[in-house]
């Protein structure tokens, strides 16, 4: 997920909400108006995240696992 991406808060009803401009200079922007896609996104960066800690976890168990047959 982009650093740069602003945060969209789909329940802050005080936003205005304009329809996107064909003239818009990033058209990611536009499919962000959609709450749908917000989830989405939020889900699979989820999704990589546990991955990449379920793999480092994994990794560090093989290292104690190696380390320890080492010593003995």
């Amino acid at each position: 997920m982009d650093k740069n991406q602003p945060f969209f808060d789909p329940y802050n009803f005080n936003m205005q909400n304009t329809a996107p401009q064909p003239s818009s200079i990033d058209p990611a922007m536009d499919q962000l108006s959609n709450p749908m896609m917000y989830y989405e996104q939020q889900y699979m960066y989820y999704r990589y995240l546990t991955q990449v800690l379920e793999y480092r976890i994994r990794l560090k168990e093989l290292e104690n696992l190696n380390n320890n047959n080492k010593t003995n």
